[in-house]
């Protein structure tokens, strides 16, 4: 193989959920970047569209479709879709996911209190959504003979929360998010051992703490405890979704790479 061609993604066919999020356009633009073109999915059709709004302003061409990714209807319609318009599928990123910027009623209750009906929306989107993504569009992958899947976990997916950070920050982390987050890892392996001998490379991506606006108590405990002694760009995590999409990742099989500037190194 050309090294330089190790990370050209020309006319293979993406599909990122969570497409209104805060990291959805950053990975869309990594991957129009090397010539992959984009499919952004959400349920909330109105954000994935000001993403593509956002994404066109800067010159990435990509188009918004619908997704509930609790809902495996969702996803089988989705699937027709993009067969119908594209013919294939050779990238799914699950990005799909409560976090602070889009929290479930209670996010914010404490282990305590914290309400089933939290900790089953919480797992439905986090972990029950990646399932049903791997399932169906993994299924389609296997009928190709080819595929990656790239599954979002999160630090709290490697190690437990630092709960001594939190308190007087107004930010959580509820005890759903983090088991939701370590399945999502399980899941990545489980797949990742079955299907590899089947053409389909399935990974993961653990992002450390991304700046979103973060300021005071919060911010300055965080940098403090990080030996890079900051806080992630959203810009950061794109170098790591090329390299698990492209083929410069052939025997990548399985991993979950971790972009966390050291946090978990120490």
């Amino acid at each position: 193989m050309n090294n330089h061609n190790l990370f050209d993604l020309t006319d293979r066919i993406a599909i990122i959920t969570g497409g209104g999020g805060l990291l959805a356009s950053e990975h869309a633009i990594a991957l129009n970047s090397f010539g992959a073109k984009v499919i952004l999915t959400d349920n909330n059709i109105e954000k994935c569209n000001s993403a593509i709004a956002y994404l066109k302003d800067n010159n990435v061409a990509a188009i918004a479709r619908f997704c509930d990714v609790t809902s495996k209807d969702s996803w089988e319609k989705l699937l027709d879709e993009v067969i119908k318009e594209y013919g294939k599928i050779d990238i799914l990123i699950n990005n799909a996911g409560f976090t602070n910027q889009s929290k479930s009623k209670n996010f914010d209750a404490s282990f305590e209190d914290f309400p089933l009906e939290d900790w089953n929306a919480i797992m439905d989107v986090n972990l029950t959504g990646t399932f049903l993504g791997c399932q169906t569009i993994g299924k389609q992958m296997l009928l190709q003979g080819k595929g990656s899947i790239i599954n979002i976990s999160s630090l709290y997916g490697v190690v437990s929360p630092n709960h001594k950070i939190y308190p007087g920050t107004g930010i959580f982390q509820p005890v759903a998010y983090s088991v939701s987050k370590h399945g999502v890892i399980s899941l990545t392996k489980y797949l990742a051992t079955l299907w590899a001998e089947k053409g389909i490379k399935v990974n993961s991506i653990t992002p450390g703490g991304i700046f979103n606006g973060h300021e005071g108590l919060f911010l300055e405990r965080f940098k403090q405890l990080n030996p890079i002694g900051r806080m992630s760009e959203k810009t950061e995590l794109q170098g790591a979704i090329v390299y698990l999409a492209s083929d410069a990742s052939s025997y990548v099989i399985g991993h979950n790479l971790i972009v966390d500037g050291g946090w978990t190194a120490w």
